[in-house]
């Protein structure tokens, strides 16, 4: 009795594990600013001139934004 209750289990965390690892993208970004940015835009934020204090291409790219130099020319290419 024990051991079905354990291979059940064992079937159910599986099952979970699966599932969640289609909708989990994580990304691992280093924690450094990006020295040249004077501005970035979003695709959540449409054309909306965003100004972070802090952050670097790795993070942009994951949000779904873009860095800019102050001339306007993309940084993350």
């Amino acid at each position: 009795m024990a051991s079905s209750k354990v291979g059940v289990l064992t079937f159910l965390l599986l099952c979970v594990f699966l599932v969640g690892s289609n909708y989990v993208e994580a990304q691992i970004c280093p924690q450094f600013c990006e020295p040249n940015v004077d501005y970035m835009t979003c695709s959540s934020s449409g054309s909306t001139i965003l100004r972070p204090t802090c952050i670097n291409c790795c993070q942009a790219t994951a949000r779904g934004c873009q860095l800019f130099r102050r001339d306007g020319s993309a940084i993350c290419n």
